[in-house]
């Protein structure tokens, strides 16, 4: 079965950018350093929505072998060059995987990405063997809860009003116990502290980018957004840069049986 062309598309585009927008190889070896240890160094990972490979290189450094698969060849391209033949086009409602044969496998920011999470949770947990792990590190995490944060989460549950992009525990363990995927709970919770003012927020938002990943703004959303932007500019002290914290942090979620 063919990846989706429409979100392949979507990825290649994005491709030669993607990492520096996503805070480059220090963010990434954060969430290695998150992942690693929870994982076994003596048993392989599958890398669930490799992308360009940089969190699976980060994981190679700290002594993991990581096999990954992905839907974009665009960004596989990357990925290649880190990972080298250990990657695979493949969708990650589809793996190209043999049933029972993996005992740990991870994504970062996937779930929120696009793939219909149901069909994700059904192919984690026919490739892992009983007991073996799924760990997941959502795009949203803890988010900010300022007055900022406030109106950018308003504004992405508006504009997904169907709850697709949702990918925190209450939305997607109960998706996950329906596949035999049982979850354990969060662990490697990692805050960040960061600054942003409602203008810079407002500017990123009108360049068609909203905090969650690839995201992209269409025609169709552009009152809803500029109805956000306004909002935020209409805070008080919109120039003032805010002290925001998040955290990051992994869900892990165990194959029954």
């Amino acid at each position: 079965m063919a990846p989706p062309p429409a979100r392949t598309a979507a990825f290649d585009a994005i491709a030669p950018t993607y990492d520096a927008s996503r805070g480059g190889p220090a963010r990434a070896g954060i969430f290695a350093e998150q992942l690693a240890p929870l994982l076994d160094p003596a048993e392989p990972v599958l890398d669930i929505g490799v992308g360009t490979g940089i969190v699976a290189a980060e994981l190679t450094a700290l002594g993991h072998r990581v096999y990954g698969v992905d839907l974009s060849p665009g960004m596989l391209a990357h990925a290649r060059d880190r990972l080298g033949a250990r990657v695979a086009v493949g969708d990650a409602c589809r793996l190209p995987i043999r049933t029972g044969s993996a005992t740990q496998a991870v994504s970062t920011w996937l779930l929120h990405a696009g793939p219909d999470p149901r069909a994700v949770f059904g192919e984690a947990a026919r490739v892992l063997r009983p007991g073996g792990r799924y760990l997941v590190i959502p795009a949203r995490g803890i988010r900010p809860a300022d007055d900022i944060g406030q109106v950018v989460t308003e504004l992405e549950d508006r504009l997904d009003p169907s709850g697709t992009r949702q990918d925190g525990p209450d939305f997607l363990a109960p998706l996950a116990a329906a596949h035999g995927l049982s979850y354990e709970g969060a662990a490697s919770e990692r805050p960040t502290t960061f600054h942003v003012s409602p203008e810079e927020m407002a500017a990123a938002l009108a360049g068609g980018h909203l905090f969650t990943g690839a995201w992209q703004v269409t025609e169709t959303d552009l009152p809803l957004v500029e109805e956000a932007c306004a909002r935020l500019r209409a805070l008080p002290d919109p120039e003032l840069r805010r002290v925001r914290e998040m955290a990051d942090f992994v869900m892990v979620f165990r194959r029954e049986g």
